[in-house]
């Protein structure tokens, strides 16, 4: 788990890479460049290995492997490196052994607090801050939106839902997950403010009656990358949060076995009357 003050770190040190840059997309790969950094396509033998910082003297590259098909994948995993090479700390951390490559599973999956680090630094290099917000005003809702942004600022659809739910004022969450478990949620700020809340955490169930249970059934919905809509009941994925209806975007990840799921309103939510506690049976048959 990352603390605020070092995702504010984290942020702020990508951020002054990217500064200077007036328009979306921002290029990682001519950041590298101007940094002296060797950046080259790598065929790579180890399944799940998106990328790899190598070292030699001081003299840094990076690869990214061929197995991405993607220039959204494939920005996110030069992005991610880089956060390898500028966050203070990094280098002397991986290569303490002596050898001179290491190899990353990017992509929000890893739950190494390097790996994680540098996500978020990717993310923040090819989204920031001030231009991703000024894009989301006009991309609308839900996963119409999450696309319309991933084209824009070129970068993976995971990514780009992550901002978004970071950058987002409506009640937004995303939820990775996969065989009907949570792999990684995030929440907007008008969520997280909500008080008595109990986040998903990673091996959490999704919920029985959600859209993303139904959708998940079936392993091609997943393979094949198809997108399915509904609705579901905020309170049935965050235990202690208001019963308010959110719609329910969802799109399997491909090959990635994955499950991408965007909850968003426009209501702004109310907390619910604290003197009015819910049935525990009711609430249980709920998440059933």
């Amino acid at each position: 788990m990352i603390s605020k003050l070092r995702r504010l770190e984290v942020a702020k040190g990508a951020e002054d890479v990217a500064k200077g840059a007036v328009t979306l997309p921002i290029d990682p790969i001519a950041i590298a460049k101007s940094h002296d950094i060797l950046v080259q396509p790598l065929a790579s033998t180890q399944p799940g290995i998106s990328g790899l910082l190598m070292r030699k003297g001081n003299s840094f590259g990076i690869g990214y492997s061929t197995r991405l098909n993607n220039p959204g994948f494939i920005n996110f995993t030069v992005a991610h490196e880089l956060g390898h090479y500028f966050l203070p700390g990094h280098p002397e951390k991986l290569f303490a052994t002596g050898s001179g490559t290491h190899a990353s599973h990017s992509g929000f999956i890893s739950e190494d607090p390097c790996e994680r680090e540098a996500d978020l630094f990717a993310a923040s290099l090819l989204m920031p801050s001030v231009l991703f917000t000024k894009a989301l005003r006009g991309a609308g809702q839900g996963f119409p939106a999450i696309e319309q942004l991933s084209q824009r600022c070129v970068t993976s659809i995971t990514a780009t839902a992550i901002r978004y739910a970071e950058s987002a004022e409506d009640p937004v969450a995303v939820v990775v997950s996969s065989d009907g478990l949570v792999e990684y949620c995030c929440l907007s700020s008008a969520i997280q403010e909500l008080t008595g809340i109990t986040w998903l955490k990673r091996g959490d169930s999704v919920p029985g009656t959600a859209t993303t249970a139904r959708f998940q059934e079936d392993p091609e919905n997943i393979a094949n990358g198809c997108k399915a809509d509904g609705s579901s009941m905020l309170d049935e994925w965050l235990d202690g949060a208001p019963r308010i209806e959110m719609k329910e975007d969802v799109v399997g990840l491909g090959h990635y076995g994955k499950t991408l799921t965007v909850l968003f309103t426009d209501q702004a939510i109310e907390p619910e009357d604290p003197d009015e506690p819910e049935d525990a049976y009711e609430h249980w048959e709920k998440r059933r």
